[in-house]
């Protein structure tokens, strides 16, 4: 069995006997990182909904009521399927999400520290479903199990899912900038089009 790593806290000064060691990523990364991921399934969700609202109103043919419907549950799926890429696809592929990209943190196996594979990832975003997980699952309780965690600084989907959220590598500002100034553009394209439409 191989050793288990050495984590320490963003700012701490490395193990003295010279250990190999993992940056843990700051709570602050984290927040910002699912703040980032709520407003890029906001715009991603958003652009679509604009376009069948517009079709909605220029139908003639249809009834409305009929397009609104269709256009309802298109939405909730793409939603739904929107987050599922941003939370297991990603994570799988990459490591992380948008938002951990910008905000320059990862999650890797605690056991392996690669990037997670698909179960561990399916068991982050969903971990009641997981197997390990409890009801009490809310932002409040992965508030607490941070706090708790000394070591691994694990909210409770990382625990039931074995995961770490680490520092990324120091070699990639230039990416996380560029991806970072594509957010507002995007917002802003958004909300051109649409005053444009209107």
């Amino acid at each position: 069995m191989r050793p288990q790593p050495i984590f320490v806290e963003p700012g701490a000064p490395p193990p003295a006997d010279g250990s190999p060691f993992v940056v843990l990523a700051s709570g602050r990364q984290r927040v910002a990182a699912r703040l980032i991921d709520l407003v890029t399934l906001v715009l991603a969700v958003t652009a679509p909904q604009l376009l069948l609202t517009g079709a909605v109103v220029g139908a003639d043919s249809l009834s409305s009521f009929d397009l609104v419907g269709v256009a309802t549950v298109t939405i909730m799926l793409t939603m739904v399927w929107l987050w599922m890429f941003l939370r297991i696809v990603r994570l799988v592929m990459w490591g992380c999400t948008v938002g951990q990209r910008i905000a320059g943190i990862r999650v890797v196996g605690l056991d392996h520290l690669r990037y997670p594979g698909w179960k561990q990832a399916f068991k982050r975003w969903m971990p009641t479903w997981g197997g390990r997980g409890t009801p009490a699952m809310t932002p409040w309780g992965d508030v607490a199990a941070y706090q708790k965690d000394r070591r691994t600084r694990g909210c409770l989907h990382d625990r039931a899912a074995g995961t770490v959220v680490i520092q990324a590598a120091k070699d990639e500002p230039v990416r996380r900038a560029a991806l970072a100034l594509m957010l507002p553009v995007a917002v802003l394209a958004l909300v051109l089009g649409f005053l444009a439409a209107g």
